[in-house]
């Protein structure tokens, strides 16, 4: 069901929610600037639309859905990853990891040149509408050209960031929503509960991050094509103090809770005997 433009957009978002702390809770706006600031309250509203388009491509493939519940199905989509819902969440559990030194020390990164052109490269990498495919090709053309220097520091960025962890996070938790919906309304099969399509998930997870790291590190040397080795080097400085490191932990974290909440919620409106409010 993945397709590789969903893999694009999920590490597009991984790419600029990387930049959370860990430590006592701040006020929620300073939560809500570092999210801002980053790039994540954007990219946030990317989440529906690729569920949608997860679960329009199932109905196109051949899962058998009666046209009213497919209807329900992408209604139920839309307000179980709500880009208002997904934002509230989001940022109330970064107000609960942050603590104001580390608040403070990533806003001032933020600020910088340096940290405002890596946020600007990081969001118009996955802002941008095109043929997969050839932002693939065009990745591989820039890391062969790369020197070994390059080469080297872009493998230090996928393992700093955990581009690779959090592009597959992503992946699993909006996979089932999708997986959740289609189950519940295709007369293929029976709806199958959450925690065992997550299982089935999960147990794919090694093979995820073994591919992942490959294609973020072919999507780094394109999205960082611009930026000079020196600015790599600072953006490498910072994920590796304690604040960055945190950083890093804390906004899978964030975004794991954001979306399995939001899957929850999905399977939860699709039950018809829970009468729970989503």
């Amino acid at each position: 069901m993945t397709t590789l433009s969903h893999l694009r957009a999920w590490l597009g978002l991984a790419l600029i929610c990387l930049h959370t702390l860990a430590g006592a809770e701040v006020p929620a706006a300073t939560a809500e600037a570092l999210m801002r600031k980053s790039g994540v309250t954007l990219q946030l509203g990317d989440v529906a639309p690729q569920v949608l388009a997860g679960i329009q491509q199932s109905a196109a493939g051949g899962a058998r859905m009666d046209r009213r519940e497919l209807a329900r199905l992408e209604e139920l989509a839309r307000e179980s990853f709500a880009t208002a819902r997904l934002q509230a969440q989001f940022a109330q559990v970064l107000a609960q990891h942050l603590g104001p030194a580390q608040a403070a020390t990533a806003l001032k990164w933020y600020d910088s040149p340096v940290g405002a052109r890596i946020t600007a490269l990081e969001v118009a990498s996955s802002a941008e509408e095109e043929d997969p495919n050839r932002a693939l090709v065009e990745g591989n053309q820039a890391l062969a050209q790369a020197s070994s220097r390059r080469q080297a520091l872009l493998a230090r960025l996928v393992k700093a960031t955990l581009a690779a962890e959090t592009m597959v996070t992503l992946q699993i938790n909006t996979t089932l929503g999708v997986l959740q919906g289609v189950a519940s309304v295709s007369a293929d099969a029976d709806a199958t509960p959450l925690d065992v399509l997550r299982n089935r998930l999960e147990a794919q997870r090694p093979q995820m991050l073994a591919s992942g790291v490959g294609l973020a590190l072919t999507l780094f040397a394109r999205t960082y094509q611009s930026a000079s080795d020196k600015a790599l080097e600072q953006y490498l400085r910072f994920l590796g103090s304690p604040a960055g490191v945190a950083v890093s932990q804390a906004m899978v974290e964030a975004l794991d809770q954001t979306l399995s909440t939001a899957a929850q919620r999905l399977g939860r409106g699709l039950n018809p005997g829970n009468s729970t409010s989503l």
